[in-house]
């Protein structure tokens, strides 16, 4: 036996050794779940409700822009009218001005006499 021995090995050390295998991790990957009708249903009304409230924001800009132009071109022909106003009112004054209407009455060869005036409610 003792001559066996030089030729004796041991089953682990007779076998080659292997690399340590480096451990991968796997990513689970999982599947989406399916949507039921009530989900459907609710996703395609609040898309519906979203739409038609973007819809009715800019329809109400559009319509508001449109007021505030009617509404400045309103005003700036109410302000023209007030401008035209001042002016008749100063020719107003300046014509029945007395200075004014003895000159006319001077050009006319008319006098102001208060004799021919009466008072009614006497």
């Amino acid at each position: 036996m003792a001559q066996n021995a030089y030729h004796y090995q041991d089953a682990a050390r007779a076998l080659p050794k292997q690399a340590a295998r480096k451990k991968v991790k796997v990513k689970k990957r999982y599947q989406p779940a399916v949507w039921t009708k009530q989900e459907r249903s609710l996703v395609i009304v609040m898309a519906v409700t979203v739409l038609f409230m973007m819809l009715a924001t800019v329809w109400t800009t559009v319509s508001m822009q449109r007021v505030d132009a009617r509404n400045q071109a309103v005003s700036e022909k109410i302000d023209k009218v007030k401008e035209e106003n001042d002016s008749y009112r100063g020719d107003i004054q300046a014509k029945t001005n007395k200075d004014n209407l003895e000159k006319v009455a001077k050009s006319a060869n008319m006098e102001q006499s208060t004799n021919n005036v009466r008072n009614v409610n006497q």
